[in-house]
């Protein structure tokens, strides 16, 4: 007998490996504390005269950078304990998000206060020139 080659049947697949991709805790961390704050920052800052426009798009960018960041802390912590990490990693991320969160709020709070000194300028600054 010469060698027989026999044809898979249609039902057989391949095995694939079905990984999926898991995003690192860290990862999201830099990115969403560090990388997409600074990044609306430059991106929306006001390199002529300051005008209200430009001080309230400032004011905007700080707000909603740190409010990314806020959820991506929080996002970092959602992913630590559905993966199942023990208690340490856990409250090492808690503990991460709570200072991410204070330093946000924080943040926030110096944007408003910077927001309003700017629109005081703006307006001492259209009072001088009238």
């Amino acid at each position: 007998m010469v060698g027989r080659m026999t044809v898979p049947a249609a039902t057989e697949q391949p095995a694939v490996a079905n990984r999926s991709r898991r995003i690192s805790r860290g990862a999201i961390l830099i990115v969403g504390v560090i990388v997409v704050p600074v990044a609306l920052t430059v991106l929306l800052n006001s390199y002529g005269a300051l005008t209200v426009d430009g001080a309230l798009r400032m004011a905007f960018a700080t707000v909603a950078g740190q409010t990314i960041a806020i959820l991506s802390a929080i996002t970092a912590v959602v992913l630590t304990v559905r993966r199942g990490y023990r208690p340490l990693p856990i409250a090492a991320f808690v503990l991460i998000a709570a200072a991410v969160t204070l330093f946000a709020i924080s943040a926030m709070s110096s944007a408003g206060d910077l927001l309003l000194t700017r629109l005081d300028i703006i307006a001492e600054v259209d009072k001088l020139n009238r």
